[in-house]
């Protein structure tokens, strides 16, 4: 009999130190498996160094300033310039960017994201030139991105990078988190806005947003829709002096963009207008912009970065922090 209590106890402390494990893993949640497991990726040793393209976020701090149209005017000037360049759709779940293209995909960064097709399976080339990356429009489940679809998108950004010149990443408007997250990631932000002061403030949220998590952060402003010129230059600098009293980022005025009645007339579903109309004055102040961001940026060329540097890595390193 005592022995039977003896291997009843032995089973009891079995049950009571399994049932301990069982809390301390549960204790944890996903969210704590999830942090967990970026720490071990953040630790491993660093691949190689590689040749990177240049990549370049496009932001705002509201809706409507227009910053795809900026996006998918852009990459048809660099592409003009022969630089290799891909657009990345990163509104994961309000894309337009084919739209302002002309092009009507089959396959988006949500079937990309889920593995149901490869990367260049969804890369779609445009009729003026650039590739695109098209991403998801009207699906709910991609406006919040699982921590599985970043760390996918994260590795589609290293192989692309690794084999264009230029990236442009038109980001969804706001700071949500996965917009934040691909500003922090890319070399350069062009942040857009217009000269009224709402869009002034709201492009002002995103800087300090920003320069909380990376002071490093290098930002170009683009003023849209100026009536007057030189406006654009005056809104900048009341952004700027602003900035430099709260947060220490960089910020380099890139241009501006006139209000212009000829992009109020242009349909969705056709080229884009510095396709089609070269000589509007919207199109001519896209093109002086991208000869100022190949200047500014270093020739939006590729480069060779350390392997623990690439955009792929950033991606990863700022994830631990957020």
């Amino acid at each position: 009999m005592d022995g039977a209590v003896n291997s009843q106890k032995a089973n009891n402390g079995q049950s009571a130190t399994s049932g301990a494990g069982s809390a301390k893993r549960s204790a944890l949640g996903p969210r704590g498996k999830g942090l967990f497991g970026r720490l071990i990726e953040g630790l491993r040793s660093p691949p190689a160094p590689q040749q990177e393209a240049a990549s370049v976020a496009i932001a705002s701090g509201k809706g409507g300033t227009g910053k795809s149209f900026l996006a998918t005017s852009l990459a048809v000037a660099l592409h003009r310039s022969e630089r290799r360049t891909v657009l990345v759709d990163c509104d994961f779940g309000l894309a337009c960017d084919h739209l302002l293209l002309g092009v009507k995909p089959t396959l988006t960064l949500q079937q990309l994201l889920a593995g149901q097709c490869t990367l260049e399976q969804v890369l779609i080339k445009s009729p003026c030139g650039p590739r695109l990356l098209p991403g998801a429009s009207g699906v709910r489940r991609m406006a919040t991105p699982t921590d599985k679809d970043l760390t996918m998108f994260a590795r589609e950004l290293g192989v692309l990078a690794g084999g264009e010149d230029t990236l442009l990443l038109d980001l969804g408007a706001g700071i949500a988190p996965a917009t934040v997250l691909t500003m922090l990631s890319a070399d350069w932000i062009v942040l857009v806005t217009q000269p009224e002061i709402a869009a002034l403030v709201d492009a002002y949220a995103v800087i300090k947003c920003v320069a909380q998590l990376k002071s490093s952060a290098k930002f170009l402003i683009v003023v849209n829709r100026v009536g007057t010129p030189g406006r654009g230059e005056m809104a900048f600098q009341r952004l700027m002096e602003v900035a430099s009293q709260n947060v220490g980022v960089e910020l380099r005025y890139l241009g501006e963009i006139p209000d212009d009645e000829s992009v109020m007339q242009h349909r969705l579903g056709q080229l884009p207008l510095i396709a089609t109309e070269p000589e509007a004055p919207t199109s001519m102040a896209v093109t002086a912009l991208s000869e100022r961001l190949i200047q500014i940026c270093g020739g939006l060329k590729p480069r060779t970065v350390p392997g623990d540097e690439g955009i792929q890595a950033r991606f990863r390193q700022h994830r631990l922090f957020m």
